[in-house]
């Protein structure tokens, strides 16, 4: 058999499978197709190779670059069919324990597979994974070319195959048959984009890879490690065409025929929820909740949950299309019909109680309903530290005068002030040596817009530093050497102002560090 009716075999073995499972009245149940890219390490195992099966000093040893791409078809979450391209290089040295030292061989290999894969924990109906472990086996053809030499004259060594007697002109490479077999682990990384780790096996027909026929009786084999991407490209349903005149037909049997209701749209998405809040909080402390969801094309009921310890309370309001309630320590974000968007954000607001100290669980769950009328879950837990209160009458005292300080616009806190801009209160900022925390209050395109902002509407009475930023103008009030002091004054800086859209930056040396845990570092 020659190569190309391999590959006409193999091409026409895909689309039958694929039409079959097309016209078996499953199309609506389909996932869509992914594409797979993966690079690695390809190594051989036979007569020249140490049969070392020790994956890591194989791949160290004796190993070439190969790349595959391959198009996956998911027929159910644990069900797919895999048609694959592999091409690379092969090559080893003899051991010195074999009739064939001071020799070796290289070659090239290109292969089409067609595989099944099986991700065992997705059976689990529901409990959609972030990580989740897969095997395959199918059925390959594959081609080669492989020459054997000397190990310092680089004489060509009779037997080669692929090549004529000078290992350099090409001719007719050779073909065989293989079955190939994967063990490989899958992480999402976001939706419908995976990172897979795969390690797999190909057990041949052919003794002539490494262009040696051995006394061992065993054919040559060769395996593949990669790290690839995996991309799914989602699918609508397709909807049915309602006949123009039937449109107004009145039904002439009304007891026999009824009208069914329209089912709801499929949830065609692979979801992802998740919740921003601090690492940590104080008693007494009252802190924002961000909650993110990412639910594609999906735009029926929905509700997301969050079950918060006792001593929690939390506020929000009705607002774009679903509704907030906080009964039985859960906050609730519910919705009759979804918005439209892809991506939805909500927020909300957390006040800590007396609350025993240490480490806090919060369960979070995204509820959706299916088409079949199913529900399906995705979770979301998140871990918070409780700490005690400041409740010493020196850092009480401390942070009573640094808000005096602020409120006062006292130009004497410290002796590198810089002047006034003409605008207020409003101030260049001022590079401090260390770590310093301040309270982001406003940020916009123009700075016209700053005094009457923030200076006038929302009665900021300190003074107001501002820098540009990556083409935008962000203004910060407060100087602090800890963030117990910065949480304590922006609360209070909230309360006084009504101005909730505030958080802490912090700064090193006067830089600006892209997230306040990089300051400890």
């Amino acid at each position: 058999m020659n190569r190309n009716s391999l590959k006409i075999s193999f091409l026409t073995i895909l689309v039958i499978v694929l039409t079959h499972f097309e016209t078996s009245g499953q199309t609506d149940s389909l996932k869509g197709f992914s594409i797979k890219l993966s690079p690695g390490a390809l190594t051989y195992y036979g007569d020249l190779s140490t049969n070392n099966w020790n994956i890591f000093n194989r791949i160290g040893t004796g190993s070439k670059f190969g790349f595959s791409a391959g198009i996956v078809k998911q027929f159910s979450p644990f069900f797919g069919i895999q048609a694959q391209f592999m091409a690379g290089s092969l090559y080893t040295a003899a051991s010195d324990n074999t009739i064939w030292t001071n020799t070796y061989f290289a070659g090239s290999l290109s292969e089409f597979s067609l595989s099944a894969r099986l991700d065992p924990l997705k059976i689990l109906k529901g409990k959609p994974l972030k990580i989740s472990p897969y095997l395959s086996l199918g059925v390959a053809a594959f081609g080669f070319r492989s020459v054997r030499r000397e190990m310092f004259t680089n004489l060509v060594l009779l037997p080669n195959f692929g090549y004529n007697v000078d290992g350099l002109t090409k001719v007719t490479r050779q073909t065989a048959m293989s079955l190939p077999m994967a063990l490989g682990l899958s992480y999402e990384v976001i939706p419908n984009l995976q990172l897979e780790l795969e390690y797999s096996v190909r057990l041949t027909n052919t003794d002539l890879l490494d262009c040696v026929k051995g006394a061992k009786n065993s054919n040559d084999l060769y395996s593949f490690a990669s790290i690839g991407l995996r991309y799914t490209i989602s699918r609508k349903s397709a909807t049915s065409a309602v006949p123009a005149d039937s449109v107004n037909k009145v039904p002439m049997q009304p007891a026999v025929k009824t009208i069914e209701p329209a089912k709801a749209e499929p949830a065609d998405f692979n979801a992802f929820v998740d919740a921003e809040m601090p690492e940590s909080a104080e008693v007494g402390e009252t802190f924002d909740v961000k909650v993110r969801a990412i639910k594609g094309n999906y735009t029926g009921p929905a509700k997301i949950t969050q079950k918060y310890p006792e001593g929690f309370t939390a506020t929000g309001d009705q607002s774009n299309g679903n509704t907030f309630s906080f009964a039985n320590q859960s906050v609730k974000l519910e919705w009759d019909k979804m918005p439209v968007d892809s991506i939805i954000v909500r927020r909300y607001r957390i006040k800590v109680g007396d609350v025993p100290l240490g480490n806090k669980t919060i369960n979070g769950r995204f509820e959706y309903q299916q088409a079949d009328g199913s529900k399906l879950l995705v979770r979301f837990d998140k871990t918070i530290e409780i700490k005690g209160p400041a409740s010493t009458d020196d850092k009480d005292l401390s942070i009573n005068q640094l808000l005096k300080q602020y409120d006062s616009g006292d130009p004497n806190k410290s002796s590198t002030t810089p002047k006034a801009s003409g605008k207020g209160n409003i101030r260049p900022a001022q590079a401090v040596a260390g770590i310093e925390y301040r309270i982001q209050c406003g940020a916009f395109r123009d700075n016209k817009q700053a005094s009457t902002q923030l200076a006038s509407k929302y009665r900021i009475t300190e003074t107001i530093q501002e820098e540009l930023i990556d083409g935008m103008y962000k203004y910060t009030v407060g100087s602090f050497r800890t963030k117990e002091e910065a949480v304590i004054y922006r609360n209070k800086f909230v309360d006084r102002t009504k101005l909730e859209s505030v958080f802490i930056v912090a700064y090193r040396d006067g830089v600006r560090l892209a997230k306040i845990g990089d300051a400890g570092k």
